[in-house]
């Protein structure tokens, strides 16, 4: 009856440490191992009782010859099945500790694929940024994420090599083991490849956004230089334009300048694109071109520009020898004319015919000269009319108009034509005092004759009583 109890409890024991169950998680394992440590604990709590019913068994085989044979076989089979018993429970012990050690393994391998699939996620996303700062942000992001895969990849190694370990115990799940190192290997490279991907088109956007920068920056710069092209100041007169000219020489400078930095740079920066293939390169050299074509039309405009400030320098100089030619005979034109008016406007006053003889004949020289006078009004009017087709400002060199002068010239007809009569009226004035001159002297001579003849008459007293009522003798 013992002998069957005890059967029966080893049967009962050998159920449960017959079980395939190890547990599907490490929280099964944990209450499965828990729940064998107890069994474990009974086991050993029993084994005073299997050898009570040994040394029972034994002593009766010492002690008696009937039923020897069958308590001995009984003693030998009750300890077979214990010995199956401790065997098979520390059988399912050992394969508890792999079960746990294998589901610690699991569980690492899942918070490493979680980490993974989560950055997947993160690298998958098609989100490279439309602005220098937002890829800049992206590249920061993207660097952290590296730099944390460096720090995972470590401790995937760690979960590799532990399950190697576990291969190497030949832990009974060294199928699943191999497969779940496998798959982690796996995803692992699937992320560096995913990670490398996104980095590089997080690069080729960057670069593509540095360079729409700099063309931007270009292109802002010359923006800003066709609006200073775009005046219509071209100067006033010689100082202004020269001021301009200095002004366009030093714009001409900053546009070297630029094009040896800006421009360079730029075109650089495309041909690298270029070369390298990147993936907007259509869009990049369609962006450059523009620019290339804005920045000749720049140096076109402003050729041209310079062109027009060198044309109204020479036009300023021609105007400006004009302008001093016309004062210098306009002066000289004016001295004459102040000359002759001085002399035209001088009172007649003549006291024979001879002196109005040489009035007239000084006169009638003056309008012999005047042709010359006149060709030097002419050029003087030739001059102003060249400087008036230029339509400039007044002259600087001098007061005196080309309206002015004509009016001058004007006045200067009329002082001669008043001088020619006064010459005329002093003429006949003249002529009548000297053909009152030349009766005074006819009568001067005949009064002078008679008073001769009568000194003479009266001297000789021949005629004193006869002649004194001659009719000869004045009243």
């Amino acid at each position: 009856r013992d002998m069957d109890d005890e059967e029966s409890w080893i049967k009962e024991k050998k159920l449960l440490v017959g079980s395939e169950d190890y547990g599907r998680d490490l929280t099964g394992v944990q209450n499965l191992r828990k729940k064998h440590k107890r069994l474990e604990g009974r086991l050993a709590a029993h084994e005073p009782a299997i050898q009570g019913v040994l040394d029972t068994g034994k002593k009766l085989t010492d002690d008696n010859t009937i039923g020897k044979e069958e308590i001995q076989q009984r003693l030998a089979q009750f300890v077979e099945h214990w010995k199956e018993l401790t065997e098979l429970a520390a059988a399912r012990g050992q394969r508890l500790e792999e079960s746990l050690e294998y589901q610690q393994f699991v569980a690492n391998v899942e918070e490493e694929e979680a980490w993974i699939n989560e950055k997947m996620t993160l690298v998958a996303s098609e989100d490279y940024g439309d602005t220098l700062a937002a890829i800049q942000g992206l590249l920061k992001k993207h660097e952290a994420f590296e730099t944390d895969f460096t720090v995972q990849k470590d401790r995937v190694n760690d979960v590799c090599t532990n399950g190697q370990d576990l291969i190497k115990k030949n832990n009974h799940h060294e199928e699943n083991i191999s497969s779940k190192m496998k798959g982690l290997n796996g995803k692992v490279s699937d992320l560096e490849k995913a990670a490398a991907q996104r980095k590089a088109k997080l690069d080729e956007n960057s670069a593509f956004l540095q360079f729409n920068w700099k063309a931007d920056v270009v292109e802002s710069w010359i923006g800003e230089k066709e609006n200073s092209l775009k005046t219509d100041d071209y100067g006033r007169d010689l100082s202004s334009v020269q001021t301009l000219l200095t002004k366009q020489e030093t714009f001409d400078a900053g546009l070297q300048a630029f094009q040896q930095e800006g421009i360079a740079n730029i075109t650089a920066l495309k041909d690298q694109l270029l070369a390298a293939k990147h993936v907007q390169s259509k869009a990049i050299e369609a962006r450059h071109a523009s620019l290339m074509k804005r920045w000749s039309q720049l140096l076109a405009n402003s050729a041209a520009r310079k062109k027009k400030l060198l044309e109204a320098q020479s036009h300023f100089r021609k105007v400006g020898g004009l302008f001093l030619t016309f004062a210098k005979k306009a002066s000289a034109f004016n001295s004459w004319f102040e000359n002759a008016e001085e002399d035209l406007t001088d009172p007649v006053r003549c006291n024979s015919l001879e002196e109005i003889k040489a009035l007239r004949e000084a006169h009638d020289a003056f309008r012999s000269s005047l042709s010359s006078a006149q060709a030097d009004f002419n050029q003087l009017a030739e001059l102003d009319r060249q400087i008036k087709s230029f339509r400039v400002a007044s002259n600087p060199y001098t007061w005196f108009t080309m309206e002015a002068l004509e009016e001058t010239w004007r006045n200067l007809q009329k002082i001669i034509k008043e001088r020619e009569l006064e010459l005329q009226k002093e003429q006949r004035r003249q002529e009548e005092n000297d053909k009152l001159r030349q009766e005074f002297a006819q009568h001067a001579n005949a009064f002078h004759q008679w008073i001769q003849e009568t000194r003479i008459t009266l001297l000789d007293g021949s005629c004193i009583g006869g002649r004194v009522g001659d009719s000869r003798i004045p009243a």
